[in-house]
């Protein structure tokens, strides 16, 4: 068992924030999760509501103790807490785990994603920076690298890149300031990046739902209203074309994956000052997944297509509905770099935490799950 350390950690409700929350506290750690209450329910339910998801029942009365919930909002200076709590916290975590972000990739809610992702981190920093320890593990997003192209390296953050949306360029500047807090001695700072995070890779499921879960759910909806009364096995035919490539790939990882990686990374105190991507090593062909996507739903005829195919012939109505509702996903379809990871694994080696292909049968079981949940017909 490792040592025991005092863990304060933000973003506990959402989908990675709270499988490092239940893999923490299953390693035996003690974590304080700062959360903010919902309309129906007080930040110490959201977060043990989530829990119990992530852990697929009753989270165990000796997980449950090592628990302790705090009201709090990161972008408020002492996050939020009260001046007494604070004060604790600050004299007793060992480690602040930042995980909380806003996802949004709407150039309209630009502001207020700033002020979550860098400000919110920039109060996160300042509130590591009195603590003894100085440690911060942060979560930030392999997609720094915007419309790079070609091997992104780890220790890579400023190429002169430019930025699909204001998700993106958010992560990069609190990126940039953690390392420079870093280097000057404010912080001891490590960084994780993740790619594009799914299910369980044993298991396919998942708790949450963004990113490519947004575009099956999307294929799905399309699919349920063309199919009416038609039996729930037939195949039926969707033409409809999709801007991207079907040579180009998405870096998918498990969740699980993730987790076990971040949290093994931790321990090792050469990983101070230090950035990882927690991305798969072998990408995935565009043409994979969307096929086995398209088969598990039982539609044919979606095709990734050029921007020329429009120019060529117009969109259809149900093609521009379409696009109108994946429009920020789109450039993500069309390229992404290579991310090397070889830094990562370097330090996993020992442990023996290994990211899985995303072979076709995983694929399925990943996309069959979710199918099923949309259907009401899950399990687990």
């Amino acid at each position: 068992m490792p040592d025991v350390k005092t863990i304060l950690l933000t973003g506990g409700t959402g989908f990675l924030g709270s499988h490092l929350t239940l893999a923490l506290l299953q390693n035996g750690h003690n974590v304080t999760a700062l959360a903010r209450p919902s309309a129906s329910r007080s930040a110490h339910e959201r977060v043990l509501e989530v829990l119990t998801r992530v852990y697929g029942q009753t989270v165990p009365p000796e997980i449950v103790e090592r628990l302790r919930v705090e009201e709090g909002d990161i972008s408020r200076p002492q996050l939020g807490l009260d001046t007494a709590i604070s004060d604790r916290l600050v004299g007793t975590v060992d480690e602040v785990w930042h995980s909380a972000a806003s996802l949004s990739f709407l150039e309209e809610d630009r502001d207020e994603i700033f002020r979550m992702n860098v400000d919110g981190t920039q109060q996160v920093a300042n509130f590591v920076s009195g603590t003894r320890s100085r440690r911060m593990i942060h979560v930030s997003t392999a997609y720094v690298a915007g419309d790079r192209t070609g091997r992104v390296f780890e220790e890579d953050l400023d190429a002169g890149q430019t930025f699909r949306n204001p998700y993106e360029e958010s992560k990069f500047h609190a990126e940039r300031m953690l390392r420079n807090a870093t280097s000057d001695g404010t912080l001891a700072a490590t960084v994780l990046r993740p790619s594009i995070v799914i299910g369980n890779s044993a298991t396919g499921r998942a708790t949450h739902f963004h990113g490519v879960y947004a575009f099956i759910r999307g294929l799905w909806t399309v699919a349920r209203r063309l199919r009416r009364s038609r039996p729930a096995s037939e195949c039926v035919d969707l033409p409809l074309r999709i801007r991207g490539l079907e040579t180009s790939t998405l870096n998918f990882v498990p969740v699980d994956f993730v987790t076990a990686a971040a949290v093994e990374i931790s321990r090792q105190p050469s990983a101070i000052g230090k950035t990882f991507h927690l991305c798969n090593p072998e990408a995935t062909p565009n043409h994979l997944w969307l096929g086995i996507i398209c088969n598990q739903i039982g539609i044919r005829g979606v095709r990734l297509v050029d921007e020329e195919s429009f120019d060529k012939e117009p969109m259809t109505r149900m093609e521009a509905i379409f696009h109108k509702q994946m429009t920020f996903y789109a450039p993500y379809l069309a390229s992404e770099p290579a991310f090397d990871c070889s830094r990562a694994t370097d330090f996993l080696k020992a442990s023996g935490v290994r990211c899985p292909r995303v072979t076709p049968e995983f694929a399925a079981r990943m996309t069959g799950w979710y199918i099923d949940l949309l259907n009401g017909t899950a399990s687990g």
